[in-house]
């Protein structure tokens, strides 16, 4: 059995991916927007107020770690505070704006 393609068959097809392309992108896309806080006029998103807290979070947690002497021990310092300061702005983010 032979199946021939013709061109009007090739152009329904490529009209259905694109619809259901755009169809699923606008389902994913949401209705409403992020948190955002208007600070003298200007819109800052959230995630920019609990990335800030990570680090400041990861920064005091290297100070801390280093009066321990504790940071002499540690194999990969930059990943570990680099995943402390994202857990705790993915922390901060889950518990004030889920």
């Amino acid at each position: 059995m032979i199946i021939v393609s013709t061109e009007g068959d090739q152009r329904q097809t490529r009209l259905f991916c694109q619809l259901a392309s755009l169809s699923l992108t606008a389902s994913v896309a949401g209705c409403s927007h992020g948190p955002e806080y208007s600070i003298f006029g200007s819109f800052f998103p959230a995630w920019i107020f609990c990335s800030a807290g990570g680090l400041v979070f990861a920064a005091g947690a290297r100070a801390l770690l280093a009066r321990t002497a504790i940071a002499e021990h540690l194999a990969a310092p930059v990943l570990l505070y680099l995943s402390m300061a994202i857990f705790v702005a993915c922390m901060l983010w889950l518990l004030f704006y889920r």
